[in-house]
């Protein structure tokens, strides 16, 4: 996971009927699937089922048989610097940092290249 400084986003939205999690700074902004952003879940519960599976089938992500819920109910600022998310069914132990988030959705564009 990346721990380098990132501002916070000037805008965060979630589209929960196309199921999908939208973030924007000043210089970059992206999209990803929710289920996707689950899956990747940065707390010690999701990352040890990740390093199970690695050991067992060599993958990097949680099956979706391991992952009860993509439906997000809600985002909540974690100090100038994360978001916590709130899952449909309770899970809410993940804190994603700006830079964590930047580098999952691979938000790197400079925006005064896209007009």
């Amino acid at each position: 996971m990346t721990t380098g400084s990132v501002s916070p986003p000037k805008r965060i939205r979630v589209d929960r009927q196309a199921g999908f999690f939208e973030i924007a700074w000043d210089d970059a902004e992206g999209r990803i699937a929710l289920s996707q952003i689950r899956r990747s879940c940065p707390c010690a519960l999701c990352d040890d089922l990740r390093a199970q599976q690695t050991q067992i089938s060599g993958l990097h992500m949680i099956a979706d048989a391991e992952m009860p819920s993509a439906v997000l109910t809600n985002v909540i600022a974690v100090g100038n610097y994360a978001v916590q998310l709130r899952w449909e069914d309770g899970h809410d132990t993940g804190i994603y940092t700006y830079a964590f988030l930047r580098e999952l959705i691979g938000a790197k564009l400079d925006l005064s290249d896209r007009q």
